[in-house]
């Protein structure tokens, strides 16, 4: 029949069959394709992991980065052993000396402890007066901070203190030292913030509670005790901490308002003139 191929011939190409989506969609090698992308899945943790270490390396080789760091450190140890030593010699002199210690008695402003705090809120106005002199911004304020601090010293040192009659200037010391650290690098001014809550809690408990200025309480007991340990450990260690803070932030404000200062130079600088036609 006329149909048919002759004997012999070629037989006519088969029509090409479109694959399936099924086959298009499926990786090539099948089971080897899902184990390469099993693999990549596996290497992004370590991917990510190598940009964090990067960015640590980075920020180590900033110098003014590594000093702030490292002065951070070294105030936190620093108020840690000194509140741990406060509160053992607090404990030592009333459980084994019968409070006949004056020296680790921190009711006392004339103890270890008590001269300890005089001298770190001594340091905070050193440390104002510091910024106030490298002229950064804030710096009347920097210097009413040292100021006010440096009034404080002398008044806690020559009378008896009591918080009803240093409230309104402290509260004002607390407010200026949040107002100018502002700004400040986000480690240091974390430290600042945490000193103000340690020395907000201390000037609560000098008005309320059993180791109250006003209270009638009995020095013989392990809660008055423990409760004057809280009262001067968090004073000592808000004002260690708020020196560390303050002076560590000076080192970080300082190069970023220098280099704030370094970039409106360059944008308001001399226009290059135009080429002539």
């Amino acid at each position: 029949m006329s149909g048919e191929p002759a004997p012999g011939a070629a037989a006519p190409d088969a029509p090409a069959v479109a694959p399936s989506r099924s086959v298009q969609a499926r990786p090539a090698g099948g089971m080897l394709g899902r184990r390469a992308l099993g693999g990549m899945a596996a290497h992004r943790p370590r991917e990510r992991q190598s940009a964090a270490s990067a960015e640590r390396a980075l920020g180590a080789c900033d110098p003014d980065r590594a000093r702030m760091l490292r002065g951070l450190r070294a105030g936190l140890l620093a108020a840690a052993a000194l509140v741990l030593l406060q509160a053992a010699a607090q404990a030592l002199d009333y459980g084994a000396l019968d409070l006949r210690i004056r020296a680790l008695n921190s009711d006392s402003h004339a103890s270890v402890f008590g001269i300890a705090s005089l001298l770190a809120q001594g340091v905070v106005a050193v440390a104002g007066a510091r910024r106030a002199y490298r002229r950064e911004r804030g710096t009347a304020g920097w210097l009413a901070l040292a100021a006010l601090l440096g009034a404080l010293v002398f008044v806690r040192a020559l009378v008896t203190y009591r918080a009803a009659v240093v409230a309104v200037p402290l509260a004002c010391v607390l407010v200026l030292i949040c107002a100018l650290t502002w700004r400040d690098p986000r480690a240091a001014r974390a430290v600042v913030w945490a000193a103000l809550a340690l020395m907000g809690v201390s000037l609560a408990l000098h008005e309320v509670g059993l180791a109250a200025d006003a209270s009638t309480a009995s020095d013989y007991s392990w809660a008055y005790q423990i409760t004057a340990i809280v009262k001067h450990g968090c004073e000592l260690a808000g004002w260690v901490l708020a020196a560390t803070g303050i002076a560590a932030g000076g080192v970080g404000r300082l190069r970023a308002e220098q280099a704030e200062a370094a970039a409106g130079r360059t944008r308001g600088g001399p226009r290059p003139e135009r080429a002539a036609p």
